[in-house]
């Protein structure tokens, strides 16, 4: 998927009060950490310097954390609604991740007025220049925990995806009266003649190359291959009703013997069971949803 395409996806990661506050605490947590351990923007001269109390650094912390708190639960919880930034695409979120930073610059000038900084240099703080080189700052103190927190609820997602695909295939063979599974399926070639009898539950998968397909298939717990001359749309059409279901532009798979989905490096595959272990036959997104439907089904 190209970047312009990802871009137009609908952005559904904080659509929900768990995710928001989710996103809230983890920024607190990463600015305060991120602060405290590389003691950016002179705050280590700050932390050493003897003027500053361990309470005055006790104010600022704490205000860094109410800060964010107050910004960002506006942000999310009122500002989104009120300006129609819910249920929008990436890259309009994109935008408003830029607003959302603002509001904190605009929030932390605010509490400025009520916690000095450490150093009780107000009169910079009311320095426009040095308020534009703050937005910047803030903006990257954000993208860290934004991305994070994406990362977190995109994994957990597809952590209760799978779990939920296992489920169906469980249930699926289990409807799939195993009776069924020793019937013939007669694969005609492109005359529509017989070119090979399987009983269903010995097909593992089928490949397309061309104007073949290659049927691979159980034999003495072996996978065996043999080429058929037809078309992989020709096959398919000779499996109606029958749980040999295209996964791939190139690729169909028997799902009898799926034993769970899996992704690598953002691409998800089908592990068949254990006796073919290593073996996976890729799943393009187009199918994804179709595999799932005929799951339920």
């Amino acid at each position: 998927m190209q970047i312009r395409e990802y871009l137009k996806e609908p952005f559904d990661y904080f659509d929900d009060k768990k995710s928001k506050w989710l996103y809230i605490l983890s920024a607190i947590v990463f600015s305060h950490l991120f602060l405290i351990i590389f003691q950016p923007y002179g705050i280590s001269e700050e932390m050493s310097n003897p003027v500053n109390s361990t309470l005055n650094k006790f104010l600022f912390f704490f205000s860094i954390a109410l800060s964010t708190f107050l910004a960002l639960t506006l942000s999310q919880f009122f500002f989104r609604q009120l300006f129609g930034f819910q249920n929008i695409k990436i890259e309009k979120y994109i935008f408003w991740l830029l607003i959302e930073a603002l509001i904190l610059l605009f929030i932390n000038f605010g509490m400025s007025f009520i916690i000095p900084d450490l150093g009780n240099d107000f009169e910079q703080e009311l320095n426009i220049w040095f308020q534009v080189k703050m937005y910047p700052k803030l903006l990257l103190i954000l993208i860290f925990p934004f991305f994070g927190t994406v990362i977190y609820i995109a994994i957990k997602r597809l952590q209760t995806e799978v779990k939920e695909l296992d489920q169906q295939l469980l249930t699926f063979k289990y409807k799939y009266d195993k009776t069924k599974q020793k019937d013939t399926l007669n694969l005609l070639d492109e005359n529509n003649q017989l070119d090979i009898a399987l009983s269903i539950n010995e097909i593992v998968y089928i490949e397309s190359s061309n104007q073949y397909v290659v049927v691979n298939f159980i034999k003495n717990n072996t996978i065996k291959k043999h080429i058929v001359r037809n078309r992989l749309k020709h096959i398919l059409s000779q499996t109606e009703n029958l749980p040999i279901k295209q996964c791939h532009r190139s690729f169909a798979v028997n799902l009898i013997h799926v034993k769970h989905l899996t992704r690598k490096n953002g691409k998800a595959f089908l592990l068949l069971n254990t006796n073919f272990e290593g073996l996976k036959i890729p799943v393009s997104n187009s199918f994804l949803e179709a595999i799932k439907k005929d799951l339920d089904n």
